[in-house]
């Protein structure tokens, strides 16, 4: 089991952290609004996936007055033990692992997964498509090895078609090559929405056995129409636009809560059930398929669901060999038993003894 053994934070938003021992399952972070509970689990988060769950704009990372936002942990796996750091200045980023630089993001976060869930992770059912494209491709990205170097595949020859339609120039050099790897994105991302199917209904029925989830996987085409002839189709729109109107860009994966649209009738409650449940599924794939073990965060958990919610949920993690990080108030009633508890304030972090 992968795991952060010490963290040590500086220049991250408001956080100055240093060498803070954490526990191998429960850690439990408590202060006001305000303190640094978010921030310290983003940076966790930052750690591992190199990108933040609140904002896509690096500079908003680092302190006022600073140059750089850096997150190092000691990290566990069985028995190897190594280091991990990531630096996130205002033109580039430099990560580390065991003091030599890593070059690639995705060479760096495929050691330490980390998964978060958060007042805004409600977006993966109702929000837009790409926020769902995204997830997906994540799963993907740890149960695949070939998956991001296909997805860079793709992505190249979809901004090449779309160079060639705003020219006004013939798409047929990219068509083949759009088909061919749209083809083998679509059939890995089905793959990854195969597995999650069959993994929810064992983890529901231990969350919630009554409510009536399914999803499936729209391609970004019409159905029963194939890539090649939509494209043909469109052609004089995708001229108009400059722009690629079907593919896997396209994409959705789409929810329903008792075979209705979930957007449109899943409560607040529900909605953040079914992104919990999600993000618990893609945990159980990587480790069940790649002997990966994610490291999960929850932001504000205690408030964002009831007493009941929460302690079936936790009574869940409990049966799993897994890292957790929970923030919340000092107004949230909690009687778990937590293998560790930190206070938090002024983006500092201590441990209660």
């Amino acid at each position: 089991m992968a795991c952060l053994t010490s963290i040590s934070i500086r220049d991250f938003r408001n956080l100055d952290v240093t060498d803070c021992a954490l526990s191998p399952r429960f850690n439990l972070l408590t202060g006001d609004n305000g303190a640094g509970k978010t921030s310290i689990l983003e940076a966790i988060y930052f750690l591992g996936s190199a990108r933040s769950f609140r904002t896509p704009n690096a500079a908003d990372l680092i302190a006022h007055g600073a140059s750089c936002a850096t997150v190092r942990a000691s990290v566990s796996d069985e028995s190897i033990s190594h280091s991990l750091g990531i630096e996130r200045c205002k033109s580039h980023v430099r990560m580390r692992r065991d003091q030599t630089d890593v070059a690639r993001v995705s060479a760096f976060v495929e050691h330490v997964p980390v998964l978060a869930l958060h007042p805004h992770s409600d977006e993966l059912i109702v929000g837009a498509p790409d926020i769902r494209r995204k997830f997906l491709d994540r799963a993907a990205f740890y149960l695949y090895p070939d998956f991001f170097s296909l997805y860079g595949q793709f992505a190249r020859v979809l901004k090449q078609r779309n160079a060639a339609l705003r020219r006004r120039e013939s798409t047929e050099p990219w068509d083949a090559l759009f088909v061919q790897y749209s083809a083998l994105m679509t059939e890995k991302r089905e793959e990854t929405v195969a597995h999650l199917r069959r993994v929810v209904p064992g983890i529901l029925a231990q969350l919630n056995d009554r409510l009536m989830v399914d999803f499936h996987y729209a391609p970004g085409v019409r159905v029963g129409e194939e890539l090649q002839a939509a494209l043909v189709r469109q052609r004089q729109r995708e001229y108009e636009l400059g722009a690629t109107l079907s593919g896997p860009h396209r994409a959705d994966l789409v929810f329903t809560l008792a075979d209705q649209s979930a957007k449109s009738t899943a409560s607040r409650g529900q909605v953040k059930l079914m992104a919990t449940l999600m993000s618990l599924a893609v945990s159980r794939l990587w480790q069940e398929l790649r002997g990966k073990t994610a490291v999960m965060v929850f932001d504000d958990l205690f408030s964002e669901f009831d007493r009941r919610h929460v302690d079936t949920l936790l009574a869940y993690l409990a049966t799993l060999d897994q890292q957790c990080l929970f923030s919340a108030t000092p107004l949230n009633r909690l009687d778990f038993d937590f293998d560790a508890r930190f206070t938090v304030q002024g983006g500092q972090m201590a441990s209660v003894v």
